[in-house]
């Protein structure tokens, strides 16, 4: 029996957020992100980023604009494409906003789902 490790809910989407992150203090650069818990993120990119990397990592939900640092704590080489696990480095009121935010879209999901 698997048994489930994470600390807080994870959103998956239907479609991939449109997000960036930024690595070495540099420049945004643009990748698709999966899933967002209000601990850390799924996100794919052609780019290699070493694993305990320090990244800061920007995306919208529902209209909510969050900036949050992290560090890369997965890998997982594709083809032409690396999908990352990130870890936030979150204080507790961003990850009560994004806790919410997460739970809003998660409720609108399941409502959309619901009725089609």
């Amino acid at each position: 029996m698997s048994e489930n490790r994470r600390e807080f809910f994870r959103v998956f989407f239907n479609q991939a957020l449109n997000g960036k992150i930024s690595i070495y203090g540099g420049s945004f650069v643009p990748v698709e992100i999966y899933d967002v818990s209000a601990g850390g993120l799924v996100f794919s990119s052609a780019l290699n980023i070493p694993l305990g990397e320090s990244v800061r990592c920007s995306f919208e939900i529902l209209d909510s604009a969050f900036l949050i640092d992290g560090s890369i704590v997965r890998k997982a080489t594709g083809v032409d494409i690396i999908e990352c696990g990130v870890e936030f480095s979150v204080d507790q009121g961003t990850s009560s906003e994004l806790f919410k935010q997460l739970n809003h879209y998660q409720i609108r999901q399941r409502k959309s789902f619901l009725s089609e």
